[in-house]
């Protein structure tokens, strides 16, 4: 008997993974089959790893919306961190803006923000963005009416 390979693995975990997963969604067997059909297959075990994770990434976010709603917030949360740097004056990349949000919360792993701090975060980094704005226009009425007044 030989061994299976770290891939044959993976696709076999990925493959009973989508299993669970079309049960969980109630998904029959004509649902598995249109499912396949998209993808030019007939059966799971034909699928590339890619198309699984594909499929079971779509099939989770349909069995638990909850993933869903909290991988919304974490783009709304960098898009408010980007939002505040902007204003700031500052570029940033993606990870120098999780490492914020990580370090506001501190946690290693972005994704392990919890839901609320998630929210708390946007909102805070929203209020940051709408302070800075006011303050730099406020700033900026004031440079003109001195500059009237010399």
């Amino acid at each position: 008997m030989a061994t299976k390979t770290f891939m044959e693995k993976q696709k076999t975990a990925l493959v009973k993974k989508l299993h669970v997963l079309l049960g969980k969604a109630g998904i029959d067997n004509d649902g598995k089959l249109a499912i396949l059909a998209q993808y030019g297959v007939v059966t799971s075990l034909d699928l590339t790893i890619d198309q699984l994770i594909q499929v079971c990434d779509a099939l989770d976010k349909k069995v638990n919306p909850v993933l869903d709603e909290l991988d919304k917030m974490r783009k709304r949360l960098i898009a408010s961190i980007f939002a505040w740097r902007k204003a700031m004056g500052c570029t940033s990349s993606m990870n120098e803006v999780k490492g914020i949000a990580c370090n506001a919360c501190s946690v290693s792993d972005f994704n392990q923000i919890p839901k609320e701090r998630l929210q708390s975060l946007y909102y805070a980094f929203n209020n940051k963005t709408k302070d800075l704005n006011k303050v730099t226009a406020m700033t900026q009425d004031q440079v003109d009416y001195l500059a009237t007044l010399n």
